[in-house]
């Protein structure tokens, strides 16, 4: 069943792994120029001390684009565990398998878990290469702190495709939802910016770490590792608990 779960995805999975890791190599790759610019401007002393540093730099727009395009990817891939199954029509095949619901469904996440911390490990190799090599990175510990932030959100993600994946009919309606969900969170934590609406991160998932601290080696707040885990299994839980139940 996990072979089979990573072969259906496994175009998309190749997809993921280039764009994202290119999307992380060519800032880091750009981050020398930058921070050089930073210094002969005399921004480094009078503007944000982390954006003045590879690590604040990695904090910035490289984290976002990491987690909205994998958060974009995980989510499709959990939310579609057991919708398409049902859309497809092979449902009746799948769980007539002497395999269990419980076995089937927990193959499937395990292919997802294992293929989004596949292109997180990459993507992190790849930011401490260039970053080494340039000699621009001053804490190994913090980039890679703040890239496994990202993948604890995107755990998050997962959580809650899970928990809807079980509930709904339509692979396409499904799919859709599961972007507009990472969308709407990342308005969310845009806005929240605006004093009036700062209770508006709340809401969001990517208000969950403080990825700036944790780039000047603040490390990560254990309780957000919690709160990030506890979304992935409770959504994990949810969406067992209706399989087992529902007449497919």
């Amino acid at each position: 069943m996990f072979e089979l779960e990573w072969q259906q995805n496994k175009r998309s999975f190749w997809i993921a792994l280039c764009v994202i890791a290119a999307l992380q190599a060519i800032p880091a790759a750009a981050s020398k120029a930058y921070l050089d610019s930073q210094i002969y401007s005399g921004t480094d002393r009078v503007g944000s001390a982390t954006l003045s540093t590879f690590e604040g730099w990695m904090a910035g727009q490289p984290f976002m684009f990491f987690v909205l395009l994998l958060g974009c990817f995980a989510i499709n891939w959990s939310i579609g565990s057991i919708v398409k199954e049902r859309d497809r029509q092979t449902a009746e095949f799948l769980f007539s398998t002497p395999r269990s619901r419980t076995d089937v469904y927990l193959a499937k996440c395990a292919a997802h878990v294992v293929k989004v911390v596949i292109i997180a490990g990459v993507s992190t190799v790849i930011v401490l290469l260039i970053g080494k090599s340039l000699g621009v990175m001053n804490d190994v510990v913090a980039v890679s702190s703040v890239m496994v932030a990202g993948l604890l959100i995107i755990l998050g993600f997962m959580g809650i495709g899970y928990a809807l994946t079980s509930w709904l009919s339509s692979e396409r309606g499904a799919l859709s939802l599961g972007i507009g969900i990472v969308f709407l969170m990342f308005l969310l934590y845009m806005l929240s910016d605006l004093t009036a609406l700062k209770w508006m991160g709340g809401l969001s998932l990517f208000k969950l770490f403080d990825v700036y601290a944790i780039s000047q080696g603040d490390g990560i707040a254990w309780g957000s590792v919690i709160g990030a885990l506890a979304v992935f299994l409770i959504g994990g839980c949810v969406g067992w608990g209706r399989l087992v139940q529902r007449d497919l």
